[in-house]
């Protein structure tokens, strides 16, 4: 995974865009991982459900998770969404 400090979120952002790109999906939730530091997971076909990326803040997180497609999204996180 990617250390957060090293990778600013725009980074990030792109890195999760290449993921999505060879077939990955991005869960539609943020997990904190410790104190000060939260992930993006996801479902990688031959990983199944992984991190993805890794951010110092909850709204670095949130930001990225926004600025991703929602065609990115699981399918079961797009369904529950629009249910809601």
């Amino acid at each position: 995974m990617n250390d957060p400090c090293a990778n600013p979120p725009n980074n990030q952002l792109q890195f999760l865009r290449d993921l999505v790109e060879e077939n990955a999906s991005i869960a539609g939730d943020v997990v904190q991982l410790g104190d000060n530091l939260w992930a993006i997971h996801g479902f990688i076909p031959v990983d199944c459900d992984v991190l993805m990326a890794e951010f110092d803040s909850y709204d670095e997180a949130t930001n990225t998770l926004e600025q991703l497609s929602p065609r990115s999204r699981r399918r079961d996180d797009r369904v529950s969404r629009t249910l809601r």
